[in-house]
């Protein structure tokens, strides 16, 4: 099964994904969800299905949310994990990265809760079903989501790690998660006062990887909360920011990496602002 579409950079690091309108008809699809794509082995196409308003939040403009995942491993072969009733995908699209460098791909999803909020969930193949890896716990309390700023090479190991704000309308908590041993552990911050979403967006993020310092680790370009201002944070030696650029106008969309030392950022009014990083 394969889909036709142009290709969308997620940022620089290790993993590439295609999103693009399956080819073939799938009956319950997530209505605005798409199809990520990445080469290797594994899991090689993941998307959405089964819409269900049965969440009532709809932080992504919207009361449907998916019900199910369904992936297609690299010898064409189609899977699907349901979830249970009281859980929905609060999420688009699906994100497809090898986390623990066995040379298969991970599908990366956010995953929440009824009663205790959102979670990053990661999903693989195993044994011939498409089972849960890893989670972390949920947030704690309902209608509070978290959003996947980026999956990248943050550490400069070759190693992608997940860089995620924990309620990016509240407290806008920064934090990166690394699988390791069938878990996600977290190996930098929290640290708050980071935006990567802004509330009712389809867009999930606003972030973007870069080296914004030129030492050879992929760093994260992200809004603060007032998505007045971009902030480069570093990773490669725990948290910490490396610089901070002031906007005149609120982030609106993805920040764009033009070049090695240059981003672009689409603003409110319509403008685009550009930062010259070295």
């Amino acid at each position: 099964m394969t889909g036709t579409g142009a290709a969308l950079s997620l940022g620089a690091g290790l993993f590439g994904v295609l999103l693009a309108a399956a080819s073939a008809a799938v009956a319950e699809r997530l209505p605005d969800g798409l199809v990520a794509e990445a080469a290797g082995r594994g899991v090689v196409q993941a998307w959405y299905e089964r819409p269900t308003d049965r969440y009532d939040h709809g932080v992504l403009g919207d009361a449907i949310e998916a019900g199910s995942l369904v992936v297609v491993d690299h010898g064409g072969r189609r899977y699907e994990h349901v979830l249970p009733h009281d859980r929905v995908f609060e999420d688009i699209t699906p994100r497809l990265a090898d986390l623990d460098g066995d040379g298969t791909n991970e599908v990366v999803t956010i995953r929440s809760d009824l009663a205790a909020g959102a979670a990053v969930a990661v999903y693989g193949l195993r044994d011939g079903n498409l089972a849960e890896i890893a989670a972390t716990e949920p947030i704690g309390l309902a209608n509070r989501w978290l959003s996947i700023a980026a999956i990248a090479d943050f550490r400069g190991d070759g190693r992608p790690r997940i860089a995620v704000v924990l309620m990016p309308h509240l407290a806008g908590l920064l934090e990166l998660l690394e699988l390791r041993d069938g878990r996600l552990v977290r190996v930098a911050g929290p640290a708050g006062g980071y935006s990567s979403h802004a509330i009712g967006s389809r867009v999930l993020s606003l972030a973007a990887a870069v080296d914004a310092d030129g030492d050879g680790a992929l760093d994260l370009a992200v809004p603060d909360l007032s998505r007045r201002r971009v902030v480069l944070v570093g990773f490669a030696d725990g948290l910490h920011s490396i610089g901070m650029h002031d906007l005149p106008a609120r982030v609106v969309d993805r920040i764009r990496v033009e070049r090695p030392d240059r981003l672009a950022v689409p603003l409110e009014d319509g403008k685009v602002a550009v930062i010259e990083l070295r």
